[in-house]
């Protein structure tokens, strides 16, 4: 039997702040070499169907391994179709234990690595977040920001002002400051933490926009023809990396930033999970400029479907379903 999981049931036992203890402890058993981790596969597709991309991770000491495909061209997709989709199979047995809708699994464990970043790397005192994009994952962004960072006051810009108005709606109904910006660089300006998560081709954040003492989440360009930040970032902060081997392969600002010769891959610091683990140190000074860059990597996927799996178990969620039959 396999347990076919619906989105509802997903949002049912998954929030933020269990998604960054979840993606924190997924990274941990990565540093211990512990685990095994796949360069995400691309295949092209036709027409507006996008690409085909499949990601696996196998995380023993969390109970299972799995893999999660994505479909479809963002902004194009149909709200009723289903493009993210998980398969979680039992690591002693090897057994199908549940298909998994990645939706908002996705989204939580995208904002849950941001989150546990600014853990690490963002200043204790943080209040002002800068956030660069106004979509579903800007929105993931934020809640994983504020679990971890005393965030009193949000600036926001997104290409669309009224997706930016939304949102402000939605951060001020929280109790906190919501200002929509008319630019990135005003929204850079006086801001503790830097947050992207956009499609964004020119990079709207730029080095001669950052203060000393702030920390970058870039999380939206995970293909090479993709730029959050540009190369003189790279060039100025202390870059982490959630993996190495598939930022050098998919950041396209990073990989920018290695063809003008502004940045050598041998000057990034650490990946996150030795930054977690103490392996490597996170933030050193007050002043100085961090940058998370991250992809999306299936540890996190395979985390927190072990932890949606039991939690739908324990309350009776999701169908059981004879695939053999």
């Amino acid at each position: 039997m396999a347990l076919v999981l619906t989105e509802s049931d997903v949002k049912r036992v998954l929030n933020m702040r269990d998604g960054i203890r979840l993606v924190e402890e997924g990274f941990r058993h990565y540093a211990s070499g512990r685990t095994t981790l796949a360069p995400r596969l691309v295949m092209k597709l036709e027409g507006d169907a996008g690409n085909f991309r499949i990601m696996a991770a196998i995380v023993p000491d969390m109970g299972g391994f799995g893999l999660k495909t994505l479909t479809g061209t963002p902004g194009k997709r149909d709200p009723a179709s289903t493009y993210f989709a998980v398969l979680f199979f039992d690591v002693t047995s090897g057994a199908l234990l549940a298909v998994l809708p990645g939706t908002h699994l996705t989204g939580i464990r995208t904002g849950a690595a941001s989150g546990v970043a600014t853990q690490f790397l963002a200043r204790k005192d943080a209040k002002t977040l800068g956030l660069f994009g106004a979509g579903f994952q800007g929105r993931h962004q934020l809640a994983a920001i504020r679990e971890v960072r005393p965030i009193e006051r949000v600036k926001i810009f997104d290409v669309d002002p009224v997706a930016a108005r939304e949102l402000a709606e939605t951060v001020s109904s929280a109790g906190l400051e919501a200002i929509v910006t008319s630019s990135p660089q005003e929204t850079a300006r006086g801001s503790d933490v830097l947050a992207s998560a956009t499609t964004a081709k020119e990079p709207p954040i730029r080095a001669t926009w950052l203060e000393p003492g702030q920390h970058i989440n870039a999380a939206g360009a995970n293909a090479p023809f993709k730029r959050e930040v540009d190369s003189e970032t790279f060039a100025r902060a202390r870059v982490v990396v959630d993996f190495r081997e598939q930022a050098l392969q998919e950041a396209g600002d990073l990989i920018e930033a290695l063809k003008t010769g502004a940045f050598d891959q041998n000057r990034i610091h650490a990946e996150l999970g030795d930054v977690v683990t103490g392996a490597r140190p996170g933030r050193e000074t007050e002043d100085q400029i961090t940058l998370f860059k991250s992809v999306g990597v299936a540890i996190e996927d395979v985390a927190v479907a072990a932890f949606v799996y039991e939690r739908a178990r324990a309350e009776g969620l999701g169908t059981d379903v004879d695939l053999q039959s």
